[in-house]
């Protein structure tokens, strides 16, 4: 029998340089500004270009989302980024 490939199962390798959308998910303080500053904090240090910060609360105001257009160059970049991230007080998820 022979089983086809829908593709589904296969790896795709990311191209870099890459800009993207980073959305992070925080709980909600009560000054944003803290949590901008958190979260920019991690883009300095690692050197990455960064712009366009949109953020908006959930439904029960409990979280907080923010999105940040950003420029990575490569794998290790991106991998740190996303290491750095979870050591952020209050983030939740980052995607």
């Amino acid at each position: 029998m022979k089983i086809s490939n829908n593709g589904y199962d296969q790896e795709e390798k990311i191209k870099f340089p890459v800009n993207f959308d980073l959305k992070v998910i925080m709980m909600t303080l009560p000054d944003l500004t803290i949590s901008i500053a958190e979260l920019e904090s991690v883009l300095v240090k690692l050197a990455i270009p960064f712009k366009n910060w949109r953020h908006k609360p959930s439904g029960k105001g409990t979280y907080t989302s923010f999105t940040i257009n950003v420029d990575i160059d490569n794998q290790e970049l991106l991998t740190k980024l996303y290491k750095e991230l979870r050591s952020v007080p209050n983030v939740k998820m980052a995607l």
